[in-house]
């Protein structure tokens, strides 16, 4: 039971610093420092104090047309779902449910050779953050620990990860309805900081998230519109 309170506690701030980046304005914002633009995706690095020093990670913001926050949320989180669209995953198996919110999964990335292949235990949350009728809705994947797979038992190199995907939907147009998917889109503030185990210079994983980003919202954007598409809209 401790162990799941400290779990929910980790999700929880997460979700509030999101909560507050999701809120500021990046040009307006002096800690939040352009990186490069690729169609509707802006990438910023943006400063943040941890104790006594200053540390940058990479946040995407994204806008994806006709689908909602809901639904975006479901895509990035529901397996059956997930391994549609994300060809980097060679197994996944759920070690664990701790609650209705939260998942500890084992995932095995396909080997990109010649590098040895890498897996991850990671506690997947996803919530809806308010009740109003279009709710902000968040999942959050971060790196745990599990008896079942302890480290160095699996034969595979194990990887860190934080991976934020903070999803609100937003109506366009005033007075326009929520039942026509034409006036609906879901804004996206994305995240991942990622340790790939093993030795890997900072620099190279930094310059290879900032070049994977778009392609992988691009990815996620496509396959969930071509999801809802013809169906009733969620919330």
């Amino acid at each position: 039971m401790e162990r799941c309170y400290t779990r929910a506690f980790q999700m929880q701030e997460i979700i509030r610093k999101y909560m507050e980046l999701s809120r500021q304005d990046p040009e307006k914002d002096d800690s939040w420092q352009p990186v490069s633009k690729d169609g509707v995706t802006k990438i910023y690095r943006k400063g943040e104090e941890k104790g006594d020093m200053m540390i940058d990670f990479l946040v995407a913001l994204t806008s994806v047309k006709g689908v909602t926050a809901a639904e975006m949320a479901e895509v990035f989180h529901t397996k059956e779902l997930k391994l549609q669209w994300d060809h980097t995953i060679e197994a996944d198996k759920v070690l664990e449910v701790l609650d209705e919110h939260c998942t500890i999964i084992h995932q095995i990335l396909k080997r990109v050779w010649p590098a040895a292949q890498r897996d991850i235990v990671y506690a997947s949350h996803k919530q809806k953050l308010d009740e109003s009728p279009t709710p902000d809705w968040i999942v959050c994947n971060k790196s745990c620990e599990h008896m079942t797979v302890p480290r160095g038992t699996s034969g595979y190199c194990r990887a860190e990860i934080e991976v934020v995907l903070y999803c609100k939907t937003v109506v366009e147009g005033e007075g326009s309805s929520t039942t026509d998917r034409r006036n609906i889109r879901c804004d996206i503030v994305y995240s991942a900081t990622v340790n790939p185990g093993g030795w890997a210079p900072s620099s190279a994983v930094r310059a290879i998230s900032q070049r994977e980003y778009p392609k992988f919202l691009k990815k996620i954007s496509e396959f969930a519109q071509n999801h809802v598409k013809n169906t009733p809209m969620k919330f």
